[in-house]
């Protein structure tokens, strides 16, 4: 119970009706004195057979400004009063309704050029905007609300009037329409040149304070060095990634990363931890690791995973949304530490580490206290101090995990203990991608067994087989809320990932039914590209957008694309390429006027024109699967195709095209099956089934020349670029 308003039994004054929904955010506020209905036709209806406008406040169960709003004005009886008598008062989680969000903060960005939340919209009983804006101190929002009340009573047109161009603006800006042209070049550059051209070239990262990591707009970097070998890219990537984590947006002492820096530098964080970071920053660093070899970013992973399976896994296997900022009612105060917290549970030698080492001061650099981060890399710290970094590390190991406990001892921040479809995709993902880039042969094939594990319970929980709909939220073993486009793009990627890496049909059966009730339910017919939301929903949808630029995470229209580009690669099917097409040609306008604010797509579009250059790659419409890892200098390309398939020798036959591997050294065949097929009077020397090739002396990315048939027909030659995990 949040609330300060409680009888003399200690038991709140107030409860109103959010005490039934299932949303951890509506919960806490269902003691409030404001008469709150969740988003629903009722209470619209309410508004219009009442003539009052509806309050509409959006916010999350982790956001700190949200908490504070609620202490100062719904928990104040004078305000709540007010609100009563004169609005309808709506509260919505923006978790559960992602599409209802991006239309009201499309309105707020629109009418007062910046966002955030709390979200204050104020509509009409249609749901129309007339005026929005964010947080508001209490005297400031009880004058808004006294204002809002006589404008409403005594200039009700005009107020109508800007309601409809409000919502008329909205659905023009969330559509994304633009005019249709064709895209004859490769758009990586251009991307990278518009993310390069705003680098802060001191601390990395995109623009000043305050600084977001922008993940997907740090994998367009990491897709122009692996294409492109751009040292400009390299550079960029690699100062960010440094200086990230070693920032105290990195959370130094238990793992993991906050949602974004408040300064410039990466020092102080906005303390939340949201599950979609974990994921996007998981697989920023595992690529990397794997473009860079540098063992900082695996440790990273390794860390950022640890964190995500020990505190924010349940028992079933899926994860946890998010933590909050606030503890004991400050901001930060669970992750901050003084010197005589460090005394008390470590040795005087390791207290001087830590201050060293994490540049602890007596003034502290957050209100007093300290946020543990590194002025440099632990690898020049080791230099620096005569320290060998073997030594350095499984010391200071022993000392996270002592001071983590320690942590644990504080109270916690809460824990948004809901399972969002789309988060749990991404994060599935991820894991998927740790796997890869890191390397089955570097002893990470345990992350692929945590992915099966949380796809597997998040489609027995959270994907009605009855009448074959995802639902967006689970919590415990209840769930809500229809799914949109998001649940099933990044479930259906997740799923498609699994199939990659285990080869598991069930999981290539579970990705295509997501993608074809995606594409029953949300594909624009006339315009192509998808919509946000399903065109039947409780309470009024002033517009369905559409919304494929990225924000904090990739766009559900970029998502799905790349879900549909997996497939393909998995199948061949001509209908989805046309469908990938179609969605290209949807966007092409919006993509050349400013690529990089696609970025997501981007590298969707880049796979599907391009190919995959993944350590594992499907081939031969499907029926073939390549697999790659490296020990010392010899990668080892392991092929498997479907019965009846088969790929031409070294030494190809009559007209055939010979399989050939440039990039390497010495190539070590296996021996070629002799075979008889319908369209040859000779017998074919060729690989089938499962064999090996070994390739000594590899440097950089592999290409695999092959031309794959079967007994009647021959698909047309393929090359295949591989890099191999380090």
């Amino acid at each position: 119970m949040r609330t300060k308003l409680v009888d003399a039994s200690g038991n709140p004054k107030y409860t109103n009706r959010l005490i039934a929904e299932s949303s951890p955010y509506l919960k806490q506020h269902a003691h409030n004195p404001v008469d709150w209905y969740p988003w629903s036709d009722e209470a619209f209806q309410l508004a219009r057979q009442e003539n009052k406008p509806v309050f509409l406040s959006i916010g999350y169960s982790t956001c700190h400004w949200c908490h504070v709003m609620e202490h100062e004005s719904f928990d104040n009886e004078s305000i709540a009063a007010f609100l009563n008598e004169h609005f309808v008062s709506i509260k919505l989680d923006r978790e559960q309704r992602p599409d209802l969000d991006e239309i009201y903060m499309t309105g707020v960005q629109l009418t007062t050029g910046q966002g955030g939340w709390p979200m204050s919209n104020f509509t009409t009983a249609d749901g129309k905007p007339f005026f929005a804006g964010t947080y508001y101190p209490p005297a400031d929002f009880l004058q808004l609300l006294q204002q809002i009340n006589t404008v409403w009573r005594e200039r009700h047109g005009e107020v109508m009037a800007q309601a409809e161009q409000n919502s008329e603006n909205i659905a023009l800006y969330t559509a994304a329409q633009a005019e249709v042209k064709a895209i004859e070049e490769d758009l990586l550059p251009a991307a990278t040149e518009e993310l390069l051209s705003r680098l802060d070239e001191t601390h990395g990262g995109f623009g000043s304070a305050p600084k977001f990591p922008n993940e997907s707009q740090l994998l367009v970097l990491l897709e122009d060095l692996d294409r492109h070998q751009g040292a400009d890219s390299k550079a960029a990537l690699m100062l960010t990634l440094d200086k990230m984590s070693q920032g105290g947006i990195f959370d130094q002492i238990g793992g993991g990363f906050h949602r974004y820096s408040v300064d410039a530098r990466w020092l102080v964080p906005h303390f939340e931890k949201m599950l979609y970071n974990q994921a996007q920053m998981i697989r920023v660093y595992a690529r990397g690791h794997h473009l860079c070899n540098d063992p900082a970013y695996r440790r990273i992973v390794d860390r950022t995973i640890h964190y995500v399976l020990r505190d924010m896994t349940s028992d079933d296997g899926r994860f946890y949304s998010a933590t909050d900022a606030d503890s004991e009612g400050e901001e930060g105060k669970f992750f901050v530490w003084q010197r005589a917290q460090l005394e008390s549970c470590l040795s005087p030698e390791d207290v001087e580490l830590v201050q060293s080492l994490y540049g602890f001061t007596a003034e502290g650099n957050f209100e007093g206290a300290n946020i543990p981060n590194l002025a440099a890399s632990l690898e020049t710290y080791s230099v620096a101090h005569n320290l060998s970094i073997d030594e350095l590390l499984p010391r200071l190991d022993k000392i996270h995990q002592t001071l983590y406990h320690k942590r644990e001892e504080r109270e916690h921040p809460l824990r948004d203990e809901k399972f969002i479809t789309a988060w749990n995709g991404m994060m599935i993902s991820a894991l998927v991608q740790a796997d890869i880039s890191l390397g089955t042969s570097l002893g990470t094939s345990e992350y692929q067994a945590v992915a099966v594990k949380a796809a597997e319970a998040l489609w027995q929980h959270q994907f009605d087989q009855t009448d074959e709909s995802l639902w967006r939220v689970g919590l415990g073993r209840d769930v809500s809320i229809q799914g949109n486009l998001e649940d099933y793009a990044y479930f259906a990627e997740a799923c498609l990932q699994l199939y990659l890496v285990t080869a598991d049909k069930k999981w290539q059966i579970r990705g295509e039914t997501l993608i074809k009730l995606m594409l029953a339910r949300f594909w624009d017919t006339e315009q192509g590209g998808f919509f946000l939301s399903r065109d039947v929903n409780e309470g009024p949808l002033i517009t369905r957008p559409k919304s494929p630029m990225d924000g904090a995470m990739p766009s559900g229209n970029s998502a799905a694309l790349m879900a549909m580009v997996l497939a393909h690669e998995a199948s061949g099917d001509a209908e989805l390429a046309g469908r990938i097409n179609k969605m290209i040609s949807s966007f092409s306008g919006l993509l050349l006027a400013s690529p990089s604010a696609f970025s997501y797509m981007l590298t969707g579009i880049t796979r599907f024109l391009q190919g995959s250059r993944e350590p594992i790659q499907w081939a031969a419409e499907g029926n073939l699967r390549l697999e790659a890892s490296k020990q010392d200098s010899i990668v080892r390309l392991k092929f498997r195709f479907e019965d009846g398939w088969h790929m031409n020798s070294n030494i190809a036959s009559e007209d055939m095209i010979a399989t050939r591997i440039e990039g390497g050294g010495q190539v070590s065949y296996p021996e070629a099956e002799s075979i008889q097929v319908a369209f040859s009077e000779s017998a074919l020397q060729v690989y089938a089934g499962e064999f090996e090739v070994l390739v000594a002396d590899v440097a950089g990315p592999l290409q695999v020349h092959f031309q794959s048939c079967n007994d009647s027909i021959c698909l047309k030659p393929e090359i295949l670029t591989v890099r191999v995990a380090r």
